[in-house]
Order: structure tokens, then sequence, then C-alpha cells
């Protein structure tokens, strides 16, 4: 009889026993959730810094060489180094064109993963897709005699210098708010 009672007694508070364990269930698990975002708030990483980074040391090498050959195949016909028309133009088709194409379509295949990182990036391509514009212009400008066609063309060259530079300070801007030293380019 003793054990009826005994068993009787373990049916109610069995029913006890098993809310005490689930409130203890919930109580570890919240505090595991609250303990590692407290973890994870200490060692937290700057994501922006992460894809800056990236952007700088990966991603703007991939097509650094395209833009340089163009920009020296360029320097190597204008200015002091002008001789004809005809040599611009055929550097302009045969050299810088198609080169300048496949940086554009390689710069625009990068996707930094921040909002902050994609927003200069864009700044980036429209300052190239400015100075493409430009070459098409002076193709034109040659190809037509047209004086007015070439100061626009020099116009949209000048604007691309602009963008440039506000895509440099930007870049800078950023890269000190995230602690990101930039190492200034090597001669």
């Amino acid at each position: 009889m003793k054990r009826m009672a005994f068993d009787g007694i373990i049916k109610e508070i069995y029913p006890i026993f098993e809310v005490i364990i689930l409130l203890k269930a919930k109580i570890l698990a919240i505090a595991v959730f609250l303990l590692s975002l407290f973890i994870l708030q200490g060692c937290g990483k700057d994501v922006v810094q992460e894809d800056l980074l990236n952007y700088i040391n990966t991603e703007l090498p991939k097509v650094a060489d395209k833009e340089n050959q163009v920009l020296n195949d360029y320097a190597s016909v204008t200015g002091d180094k002008y001789t004809s028309d005809e040599v611009v133009y055929n550097t302009l088709n045969d050299k810088i064109m198609p080169t300048y194409a496949k940086f554009i379509n390689d710069l625009e295949k990068i996707k930094p993963s921040t909002p902050e990182v994609q927003k200069i990036h864009e700044q980036y391509v429209t300052a190239a897709n400015t100075q493409q514009n430009a070459f098409i212009m002076i193709v034109s400008a040659i190809e037509k005699q047209d004086s007015a066609e070439l100061a626009s063309a020099n116009e949209k060259l000048a604007s691309t210098r602009q963008l440039l530079r506000e895509w440099e300070a930007s870049l800078k801007q950023l890269a000190d708010k995230h602690g990101v030293k930039i190492d200034p380019p090597k001669e």
C-alpha cells in the first residue's frame, strides 16, 4: 500500500518536474543565447573593413594591369608625344578601346558585399565609363575631323579626372573610418 501511495505521489509530482526541467532548459537556452551575443559583440568583426580590404588588396589588383596599360598607351601618343591624328586613332582603335572594354567588363564583375564599398565601387565604374565615352568621342572626332567634338571629349576626360579624385577621396574617407591604411601606389 505504501508503494501505491508513493506511485501516486510520483504521478502527481512528475508533471511539476517536467515543467521545471523545461523551464531550466529554456533558461539555459536564453542564457547561452545572451552570452553568445555578448561574446560576438565584444569580438565583432568590422564587415566593412573586411570588404574594403578585399576590394583594395584582391579585387582592384585584378584589373589594374589593364587600366595601366590603357593609360600608358594613351600617354604614348598624346601630349608631348603626339605625332599625328592617325597614330592616335590607330592606337585608340587597335589597343586602347579593346583593352579598356575588357577592363570595364572585369571592373563591373567586382561585387563588394557591403553597401559602403558598393557605393565607392560604383563611383569608380562611373569614372571608367566616362573615360571610355571620351575615348569613343576622340575616335569619332578624328574620323570627322570635328574640333568641337574633340573639345567635348577633352571635357569628358577632365570630368573623368574629377570623378577619379572624388572616388579616391571617398575611398580614403571610408578607409580612415574603418581603420584601413592605404599605401601610396608604387611607381
